[in-house]
């Protein structure tokens, strides 16, 4: 997990609650993080990369993870077969569909084809991932689906039935190009003046540049009395925002799961989400949300519109959400199965 930012979101997320799980039944878990590595490493690829490798050959664990890392780790794939430690890589996103120029995307998926080569099982979060692994020629038998689980909150849901005003509408994520807000405040502004409130809850930190552009836009088209942008919540208030919601919207232009998304079904909330990547997984057209096209800003607030006026449909959807997201993993199951997969990798196993 070596980065140059700390984020505890989607699969960072992810990488924390495991080692918390390993860790608490009996692995000893070291994390070679951009906090625990001397100053300055992080800035420095090729060393961050022998740092890594040394650290490795002088411990001798039984088992290396991987996780992001993709600058990080060169050294790693080429001197793996000789070290003999087994290793896991985490597939949490195709990070390639977010560099926007073609040829640069194909030599990245490439170079990612070709770290992913010192690993002895590849886990990844969704069958959309898993399709796309083989898709560059990962072996199926090297793969391991494990769904991320999510904190199942048992507080009482609220009454949404008796909600007065307008509809309140939430959209979690980090405001980024890929999470694609500056669609969703296009999508607004089709929408009827005081029949929405809309709520941003992600970082901003994550593109500046781009969080400008997005607040910029909310401006130009007089929308800052219906569009908030929180930044980044803590657990607790993420929590509120969901239960003070009447819906999420996720207008995403690729999505390797979507756990934003099943935290939202489970607190009864409709979603409006892109038909792309791994959501139609969890969004169900018509039962427990609506799906539009990526990028298509006349079908997204056609979307938002019907469930803006019709309270009993967005009631249904958010039931069916809810009896959905009941079904997925929490974190413990998450965990046990990740566990399963930590002893057949550091004994040796293959799928």
């Amino acid at each position: 997990m070596l980065g140059k930012k700390d984020f505890h979101s989607g699969g960072y997320g992810f990488n924390f609650k495991m080692v918390e799980y390993l860790r608490s039944h009996g692995v000893e878990v070291d994390i070679i993080h951009f906090t625990t590595v001397p100053r300055g490493l992080p800035l420095r690829w090729f060393k961050a990369s022998r740092y890594i490798c040394g650290k490795i050959r002088r411990e001798k664990p039984d088992l290396v993870i991987v996780s992001k890392s993709y600058q990080y780790v060169p050294l790693l794939r080429i001197m793996s077969t000789f070290m003999g430690t087994p290793v896991i890589y985490l597939m949490h996103h195709l990070e390639w569909m977010d560099v926007r120029n073609k040829f640069k995307a194909s030599l990245y998926r490439t170079y990612v084809r070709w770290l992913l080569g010192m690993a002895d099982f590849l886990w990844v979060n969704s069958r959309n991932t898993e399709e796309a692994m083989e898709d560059i020629g990962i072996n199926r038998n090297f793969i391991c689906l494990i769904n991320p689980g999510f904190d199942k909150n048992h507080t009482s849901l609220p009454d949404r039935s008796s909600r007065e005003g307008p509809a309140r509408l939430l959209c979690v994520g980090s405001i980024s190009p890929r999470k694609a807000q500056n669609v969703l405040v296009k999508a607004c502004t089709y929408l009827d003046r005081g029949s929405y409130e809309m709520e941003f809850a992600g970082s901003v930190e994550s593109d500046e540049e781009y969080t400008v552009s997005v607040k910029d836009l909310i401006k130009e088209n007089n929308l800052s009395d219906s569009i908030q942008i929180s930044g980044e919540l803590s657990s607790e208030d993420l929590v509120k925002a969901y239960m003070n919601a009447d819906i999420l919207v996720h207008p995403s232009i690729w999505e390797a799961f979507g756990m934003s998304i099943l935290e939202g079904m489970w607190y009864g909330l409709p979603v409006i989400a892109s038909d792309i990547a791994a959501i139609p997984e969890l969004v169900h057209h018509g039962e427990n949300g609506l799906l539009t096209p990526p990028r298509n800003v006349e079908e997204l607030s056609g979307a938002m519109k019907k469930l803006i006026r019709n309270r009993e449909l967005r009631l249904h959807m958010g039931e069916k959400s809810r009896m959905f997201a009941e079904r997925m993993n929490d974190w413990n199951d998450t965990g046990k199965e990740f566990m399963e997969l930590v002893i057949k990798a550091a004994a040796g196993q293959k799928q």
